[in-house]
């Protein structure tokens, strides 16, 4: 055969004899040789139900040639790392396996048959893999991945050699995924995606064969989730913070509250940040410091005058969901006690929303309603260098059923007593009656001129 057929045929014949010398076809010799297998000479080679089809058809020639006849000594027809190459050429892709690599054909296959496909030295679930992978490696107590539990190797990796690393029979994430559909689902409904899976990279969070974590995840959160967001101010915060989220010390932890793959919300959200929080937040809760937290979907529920953030369902405008120095997780200062020195500092928290002046400046006119013509109220009550009463003192910071928040009652001494406030909304202003002075009245125009409208008053029924 000539032409140009004929020279790309010599060429690539001569390419592959260059690049893998063992692998070139050579010439071998043919017809069955019946005397090597008899019941007292080699009679064992034959016994497996795959066989090598040289031995199936007696055709010992083909791998051994007599050396010495006198002696009964053979050799192999080829170089042993040459030799199966006589008949069964590999194509050799990027990453080859190191057996095949070192023409190590033997290590899995018998030679001349065995009980197991392929005459495999035994089945791969049943351990042949493992002649050279340390089974400890892959079947660690707990939660093996399915098809290592399966002995089901060549479901993900080659066999010989492969365009990916780890001989894997596709590129990694299109691997899982063609298993995991859940998977697909998930992101295919996600607006915003885990950047792990957008690289394309799951085994950064997920161990392909056994882990002693769920969902065979390389560890535990939230350490296994700061290997990749090390540098965030979350992990300082944890790590740092007095008042940590009791989610985050949980075996859920991160995933408590973000979902690992995708989702419809931003940071991965399991759900809206108000259910996300009422989910927990349903029932009184004890904490690790033996406080107790009030159950806070039912405050909500029957507590109608809602705090700006609650109304808006932002949690997170006051309090950090991870860890903060402040108690209660707030993310600015505010005084943990009843009584506090006034320092404005004590309330970033509070001003981070409301004007400073509302307690800095003794004239409350165009800067709050709680005044008694120009004299402001909250002036009075906060700013004093002993006994300033804190916002909560009067207000409910989450929920009230009176307006502007104000409490019911509030706490007083140290033996666990309350005393009612007995706030009431008049048209010029309000009146109290609380244990702590005598019944006072605010009025904002008291010198009989015109009444100035109050600030979006919310008056209940029986009042």
């Amino acid at each position: 055969m000539t032409g140009p057929c004929h020279s790309l045929f010599t060429n690539a014949s001569l390419l592959a004899a260059a690049l893998f010398p063992w692998q070139t076809p050579v010439d071998r010799p043919t017809g069955p040789v019946s005397a090597c297998v008899t019941a007292e000479c080699h009679g064992d080679v034959l016994r497996g139900s795959a066989l090598h089809a040289p031995a199936a058809q007696r055709r010992c020639q083909a791998c051994h040639q007599l050396a010495d006849a006198a002696a009964h000594r053979f050799a192999f027809a080829a170089a042993p790392r040459r030799l199966c190459s006589l008949c069964h050429v590999q194509s050799h892709r990027t990453f080859v396996h190191e057996a095949v690599a070192e023409g190590d054909c033997t290590g899995c296959h018998d030679p001349h048959g065995s009980d197991h496909r392929l005459h495999l030295h035994e089945d791969p679930a049943g351990g042949l893999c493992f002649r050279c992978h340390p089974a400890e490696k892959f079947e660690r107590e707990g939660h093996v991945h399915g098809p290592v539990a399966a002995g089901a190797c060549v479901v993900c990796h080659e066999s010989h050699s492969s365009w990916y690393p780890d001989l894997l029979a596709r590129e990694e994430t299109d691997l899982c995924l063609l298993c995991h559909e859940d998977v697909v689902d998930r992101l295919a409904r996600s607006r915003h995606s885990h950047q792990a899976v957008v690289d394309r990279a799951c085994t950064v969070c997920h161990d392909p064969h056994a882990s002693t974590h769920p969902a065979q995840l390389r560890g535990g959160a939230p350490q296994l989730c700061f290997s990749c967001h090390e540098h965030e101010p979350i992990r300082r915060l944890v790590e740092t913070s007095k008042h940590v989220h009791g989610a985050i010390r949980t075996e859920e932890s991160c995933t408590a509250c973000h979902l690992g793959h995708g989702g419809m919300l931003p940071k991965l959200l399991a759900e809206p940040l108000m259910g996300l929080c009422l989910s927990c937040h349903d029932r009184p809760i004890e904490t690790a410091d033996g406080n107790r937290l009030a159950d806070m979907a039912t405050v909500l529920k029957n507590n109608p005058d809602h705090h700006g953030p609650v109304d808006r369902a932002n949690c997170s405008a006051c309090h950090n969901p991870h860890a903060s120095a402040n108690f209660r997780l707030l993310s600015q200062e505010y005084p943990e006690m009843f009584y506090a020195p006034f320092d404005l500092q004590n309330y970033d928290l509070c001003f981070s929303c409301h004007i400073k002046e509302m307690v800095t400046e003794e004239s409350g006119t165009g800067v709050t309603g709680f005044r008694h013509g120009e004299r402001n109220l909250h002036f009075v009550h906060v700013n004093k260098e002993t006994k300033g009463r804190t916002c909560r003192a009067c207000h409910e910071v989450h929920a009230s059923r009176s307006p502007f928040h104000i409490r019911q009652k509030v706490p007083f001494g140290t033996g666990g007593w309350e005393i009612e406030i007995n706030f009431n909304v008049l048209p010029d202003g309000g009146r109290c009656a609380p244990g702590c002075h005598e019944p006072q009245e605010y009025a904002r125009n008291p010198d009989g001129g015109a009444l100035l409208p109050a600030p979006d008053l919310k008056v209940d029924a029986d009042q």
